[in-house]
């Protein structure tokens, strides 16, 4: 494997996988190889890419099996995760894996299972843990500019619905593991009850959600932080993803909405109502043509997780986002998804670090299907 270049597979060629393969060409990398069941998808994303030249493949396994490739991007839809990304963790191929790591909890505990809990197996694509402005609003958080966490809100609504032929549970479990995994990052804890609810905004339809177009999510925290996720498809003026953190001694606000190329500020605010000199602007990146709502917002963030990526191959170290990070977003998320098609009934969640034991909480607290 060169120091400098790296030989990529794309897995899963549809809307996603092109926006990690146009990074990675971005970036100097090769992409000598796309897979995706739809023929047809393999033809029209080798051409969106430019790179009819590289080799086809309709299964993961045989695309593991090929030699042809130092490291995997896998966006496939999330019901066949488990299933393609095993071949190449199986053959040694560091996989960078799409969110969620499966469908729903009973396979995502199997397949851990299957490929084990090291750290450097598979890093997800959460890339909200790779955000400039997040990860500083993390080190003001852990530096206790805002003191204890009483409360955190983190808000995530796009425009329109992905593409019908999308695979998805739905709004709660497709763009909420998002902003659950961000909450249980910036607060470090695991939540002991979660409730949901969800709601159908007017004139808006959305072709994957059924059960609802806009969903409030809560749970708390063994130390009393209170969080919420706001989660929408029905924000009429573009993407919007920001985040409240209110502390006993200030408040943080990450990235209010500020349209297209807006600003993404980092507000700390002190408990006498002023702005913090600490406070910070990072810029959004400004992209041409036809572009997924979340790139201009989130572009440097996936430029830096593959980044990240790449260091750590080489480096051999840990990935920054696990199978095992993962998992605990699925579980809260799971945890909402069932209250709210249960009309907003308490669910009680609960984590482990064994990993049988975990199965086993989940399993005691209904999140398993019967």
């Amino acid at each position: 494997m060169s120091d400098a270049v790296f030989r990529y597979g794309l897995f899963g060629a549809g809307r996603c996988g092109c926006v990690h393969g146009e990074i990675l060409i971005a970036q100097g990398q090769r992409l000598v190889a796309i897979g995706d069941e739809n023929p047809a998808a393999l033809v029209s994303a080798a051409h969106r890419l430019g790179v009819q030249s590289a080799a086809t493949f309709t299964d993961a396994a045989s695309m593991a099996r090929s030699g042809a490739i130092d490291a995997v991007v896998i966006a496939s839809h999330t019901k066949d995760h488990a299933r393609d990304a095993e071949p190449f963790v199986r053959a040694g191929i560091p996989v960078y894996l799409e969110k969620p790591l499966t469908a729903n909890l009973h396979e995502g505990f199997s397949f851990v299972k299957k490929i084990g809990v090291e750290r450097n197996l598979l890093q997800i694509g959460l890339q909200r843990r790779f955000d400039e402005a997040l990860i500083y609003a993390k080190q003001l958080l852990d530096e206790k500019y805002v003191g204890e966490i009483r409360e955190i809100r983190s808000i995530l609504r796009d425009q329109h619905p992905p593409p019908a032929t999308y695979s998805s549970r739905g709004l709660i479990i497709d763009m909420g593991i998002h902003v659950a995994d961000e909450v249980l990052w910036l607060t470090s804890e695991f939540p002991h009850a979660v409730w949901a609810r969800m709601f159908h905004a007017k004139d808006y339809h959305s072709p994957i959600d059924e059960g609802g177009n806009t969903a409030h999510v809560g749970f708390t925290t063994p130390s009393g932080t209170i969080c919420r996720l706001d989660l929408s498809r029905t924000h009429a003026s573009g993407y919007n993803n920001e985040t409240y953190i209110i502390g006993t001694k200030g408040t943080l606000h990450v990235g209010r909405f500020c349209g297209y190329p807006g600003p993404i500020p980092v507000e700390l605010w002190t408990n006498q109502g002023k702005l913090h000199p600490l406070s910070k602007t990072f810029q959004m990146t400004e992209l041409s043509g036809q572009r997924a709502e979340f790139q201009p917002r989130f572009q440097r963030a996936y430029e830096i997780a593959h980044s990240q990526f790449r260091d750590a191959v080489r480096g051999k170290k840990d990935f920054a986002v696990t199978q095992l990070d993962v998992l605990n977003a699925q579980v809260v998320v799971e945890a909402a998804h069932r209250s709210a098609v249960n009309g907003g009934v308490e669910y009680a969640v609960a984590h482990s670090e064994n990993l049988d034991d975990y199965e086993q909480l989940c399993r005691a607290n209904k999140l398993f299907d019967r």
